[in-house]
């Protein structure tokens, strides 16, 4: 049986996330999670948090500034045997402001795929995606987010720990009427949010594609706490 959080934010890529890399790993591996993924975000406000460090850079700059969170994470967990594995959140540009997280990406794909929040729709995303990637909307019943039928995403999150209760519902019964599967995820950000959601499942999950299998096969339950 192991833990596994899908939703975390480091303090290297978001100026509101109050831990790193390193300590994230930490943090989890010291209450019993197996393994984490980092989804840091992809959206417009990252060149503006990091306008400094960003004006001038070539792509594959920007995606190594982009990645710098999740390596340290990564650095840290190959140290104490602990799976880290690469995520994103990605808002697209635009007035529709939806969430998505995305499993089943890599580092090769971040290089040679265009800038993910220029893209304008899931579906334009999905269109450039690895095939076994799959698509999660995010906390879909937060203010200002968009509802809208999610016929061509896999699932949705159906427990966010950042969310209320009521909203958290929300997802749960949008999830249900539409027979997407349900993830969950602490949208780690601090200390405060550390082990609120996640997934269990009896399968070992040391890859992404293990963690996207696990996702389709539906072998597993959601935490909620």
């Amino acid at each position: 049986m192991g833990k596994f959080e899908l939703h975390v934010h480091t303090a290297e890529n978001d100026l509101v996330a109050q831990e790193g890399g390193a300590s994230i790993v930490k943090l989890y591996k010291e209450i019993g999670y197996d393994g984490v993924v980092i989804t840091d975000h992809y959206f417009a406000i990252f060149y503006e948090w990091f306008k400094d460090e960003l004006e001038g850079k070539s792509h594959r700059e920007i995606i190594d500034r982009w990645l710098k969170g999740y390596r340290a994470a990564k650095e840290e967990g190959d140290k104490c045997g602990f799976t880290v594995l690469l995520g994103a959140e990605v808002r697209f540009d635009g007035p529709m402001i939806n969430d998505y997280l995305v499993y089943g990406i890599n580092e090769e794909f971040l290089y040679n795929a265009p800038l993910l929040n220029r893209l304008g729709s899931p579906e334009e995303l999905l269109e450039i995606l690895p095939e076994k990637a799959i698509v999660v909307q995010a906390h879909p019943f937060r203010d200002n987010m968009t509802v809208k039928p999610p016929e061509n995403i896999f699932g949705i999150e159906v427990y966010n720990g950042g969310t209320p209760e009521l909203r958290n519902r929300l997802a749960k019964n949008f999830a249900e009427y539409y027979n997407k599967p349900f993830t969950s995820g602490s949208d780690f950000h601090d200390a405060g949010a550390l082990g609120k959601g996640g997934i269990i499942t009896e399968k070992k999950i040391t890859t992404m594609e293990e963690l996207v299998s696990v996702l389709k096969s539906g072998d597993y339950s959601i935490i909620e706490s």
